[in-house]
């Protein structure tokens, strides 16, 4: 090893917030060092403007991770739609009215925070690691030694401090591009970053505003036929956020299109509505573009996350909520991994559970972005005279569940050992291996307080197992209990906190698990309530099941509980954790 040469077990590039949840992720499991860098100081970053809005799914995992009540502090809780057509009226249906359905979960509305004030939360809990940004720190070469072994500092990096000029040199075991759509790290390993940039360009403004709107504080359309489906969003400390497409049109009106002229059309573009900016706290103008790097993973070393590997528009404001769902899918892999609790092959299954989203998220961009331009898909097949924003309304609505997260999942693969097809099949179809685990509520023993399975089970790097008990015969089986109980695969697994069991009883309020079991339960024990509806929800009858979660919450697969079951979950966990 060279002499003054700094090693460290992650190295991040970039410090925006797939870059800032991917290092605390890291820390918070522990036994990972991990250094996190950004090019930029901080204070060039910290306008106000950028990403804003996070979506249920995205907001369960981060309340997983601890994050959601800091952030709940400070959101706005957006709950209300409304779309207005060229002369103002309100129109049923149409726009973001999808946001008016959620269910199925606890964060039934869009968080609405700007990214300086998410930043500064994620910032914050990393630093509890003792884990800081450095910066302004540039990534200025890298390069992958592929005769150090895989559990080796591989990666030699040259970072350029633009506080002093000066270069240092740094060894890691992982290079991760959290670096965004103009990565470094993926053009220093030449990752071809496929797609398309229209032609396409929006206006984004946000500030404090007065206007004569019906429903300002909401999520909004308006179908403006000079200035595309604008986007009025209201923002967190009483802010609003407008865009508009920037068209040919409105770049030939102006000899400089500046922050006055950023204005002027605005209050143009949300007409028949007046408005007036008292402050004006950020704007920019972007391209729309939509690119997918081909690898996410190159050298078994170098990884890419967030908008390194993906771009697209903010049309569905699905930017940083995709970007988090790529760090909470990767870092508990990298983590268990550099832990060397699993083999290289778990870190495999990043790309091949996120790129069919990313790809689904891609075209149906494309698609958003023609029609908030007024023009139908490319390969519209309907009638060539349809409403756009008829058809914008009907797809935003047929992908709802993608949009807010809920309905993303991961397929079944032979060679992704995650999701699995049990012995047990729920009688809800849509809850099974590589789909959602949803929030239920349960009752707390004694005192029967009410509590979220999610709340109970924090993301740790932890896998848990869920055991629904019987209602009918034993609850819990004797032999399934001493099984479980004397499996030294299990309980290696439970000492070294890979593994938690909680046992879920049925709507019985006894005076304790062990009155209805008729000995300790598995791990902590949580009523169901009385109407069942946490056993409804997961599909589970009167016999009982158990059911896996993995880390991230996503289900990886469901066990009849009997006399195999044991065995089943054991081959289960095996191919994870093949060392065990």
């Amino acid at each position: 090893m060279e002499e003054n040469v700094d090693c460290v077990d992650v190295l991040i590039v970039g410090a925006g917030p797939v870059g800032l949840i991917t290092a605390f992720q890291l820390a918070l499991f522990g036994g990972v060092s991990v250094r996190i860098i950004e090019k930029h100081a901080k204070s060039m970053q910290d306008s106000y403007g950028r990403a804003i809005t996070l979506f249920p799914r995205t907001v369960e995992m981060l309340d997983q991770l601890h994050l959601a009540d800091t952030l709940l502090q400070s959101c706005f809780a957006c709950r209300d739609t409304v779309t207005y057509n060229a002369k103002g009226e309100e129109v049923p249906g149409r726009g973001w009215s999808f946001m008016n359905k959620i269910n199925d979960t606890t964060f039934d509305f869009a968080l609405v925070l700007r990214q300086k004030f998410q930043e500064e939360v994620f910032r914050n809990a990393m630093a509890t690691y003792n884990v800081q940004v450095e910066a302004p720190v540039e990534l200025t070469a890298a390069s992958v030694d592929s005769n150090v072994p895989s559990t080796g500092y591989r990666v030699s990096a040259v970072l350029l401090d633009r506080s002093n000029e000066a270069y240092r040199k740094i060894r890691c075991k992982y290079l991760i591009g959290c670096d965004g759509g103009r990565s470094s790290v993926r053009r220093m390993f030449n990752i071809p970053f496929e797609g398309s940039a229209s032609e396409d360009k929006w206006v984004r403004i946000d500030g404090q505003i007065k206007t004569d709107m019906p429903k300002p504080r909401s999520y909004c359309s308006i179908e403006s036929p000079t200035h595309g489906n604008v986007l009025w969003v209201a923002l967190d400390h009483g802010a609003t956020r407008i865009g508009y497409a920037f068209t040919d049109d409105r770049a030939n009106a102006y000899p400089k299109f500046d922050e006055d002229a950023a204005v002027k059309e605005a209050v143009d573009a949300v007409k028949p509505f007046n408005i007036e900016f008292e402050r004006v706290d950020w704007w920019t103008i972007y391209a729309v573009g939509q690119r997918t790097a081909r690898n996410f993973l190159v050298h078994e070393c170098v990884l890419l996350a967030g908008d390194a590997c993906h771009t697209h528009s903010s049309g569905a404001a699905q930017g940083m909520n995709t970007g988090i769902h790529d760090a909470v899918n990767l870092a508990w892999k990298l983590s268990l991994t550099i832990r060397r609790l699993t083999n290289g092959d778990l870190l495999k299954t990043y790309q091949a559970e996120r790129l069919p989203n990313v790809q689904k998220l891609i075209q149906y961009d494309r698609d958003i972005s023609r029609l908030m331009t007024n023009r139908l898909p490319e390969n519209w097949q309907g009638d060539p005279d349809a409403d756009v924003n008829v058809v914008l309304g009907q797809l935003f609505e047929e992908s709802s569940t993608f949009n807010t997260g809920l309905g993303i999942s991961y397929g079944i693969q032979e060679e992704n050992p995650l999701n699995v097809e049990g012995s047990f099949t729920s009688s809800q179809p849509l809850i099974r291996p590589g789909r959602r685990g949803p929030d239920i509520t349960l009752l707390r023993p004694g005192s029967f307080e009410r509590t979220r399975l999610i709340r109970e089970l924090r993301n740790h790097a932890t896998f848990h197992i869920l055991v629904f008990t019987s209602e009918r015969g034993p609850a819990l089986p004797e032999v399934v209990y001493e099984d479980i109980a004397g499996s030294p695969v299990l309980q290696l697994l439970v000492n070294r906190s890979h593994l938690d069991f909680m046992t879920i009883l049925p709507g019985f309020k006894v005076p304790s698990p062990y009155e209805f079991l008729g000995h300790a339960p598995l791990g902590r024990a949580y009523f169901d309530g009385v109407d069942k509806a946490a056993y409804q929800r997961y599909g589970i009858g009167t016999h009982g099941a158990i059911v896996v979660l993995r880390p991230d919450g996503w289900i990886g697969t469901m066990i009849k509980l009997g006399i195999e079951a044991i065995s089943e979950l054991e081959g289960y966990l095996k191919r994870i954790f093949p060392k065990i």
